[in-house]
C-alpha cells in the first residue's frame, strides 16, 4: 500500500492498522455467516434467528475474526504487530485453562 511520504510514519502505521481492522471486521461477518449456511445448515440473524443460530454465530465470531486479522494483517505488511494482538487478546483465557504458558517479564513489558 503507497502512502504520500508527506504523512509521518506513526500516522501511516495507524492508518494501516485502521484499514486492516475495518477489513477484517467486514470479512469476519460474512465468513461466519457463510459458514453456518453452508457448513451446518443454520439460517437466520442475531436478532430474528433460531437461539441456535445466534449460539454458533457469537461462538463462531472471535476465532474467525482473530484468524481474519492476521491474514489481513500479513497482506498489509504487519503481521508482527497483528500476530501479537491476537496472542494478547487468546493468551489470557488459555492461560486461565492452562493451554498456554504465562509469558516472560521482558514480553509483558514490551506489550504495554
Amino acid at each position: 500500500m503507497i502512502l504520500p511520504s508527506s504523512i509521518s510514519t506513526e500516522a501511516r502505521h495507524y492508518l494501516v492498522v485502521l484499514i486492516v481492522f475495518a477489513i477484517t471486521g467486514l470479512i469476519a461477518v460474512f465468513l461466519s455467516k457463510l459458514i453456518l449456511s453452508c457448513a451446518l445448515g443454520l439460517e437466520g440473524s442475531l436478532w430474528s434467528g433460531p437461539w441456535s443460530f445466534r449460539v454458533a454465530y457469537l461462538l463462531l465470531i472471535p476465532p474467525s475474526y482473530s484468524v481474519t486479522l492476521v491474514a489481513v494483517g500479513t497482506l498489509f505488511g504487519k503481521r508482527a504487530y497483528f500476530t501479537r494482538r491476537v496472542m494478547r487478546i487468546w493468551g489470557r483465557p488459555l492461560r486461565l485453562i492452562g493451554l498456554a504458558p504465562k509469558p516472560d517479564a521482558s514480553e509483558q513489558r514490551r506489550d504495554r
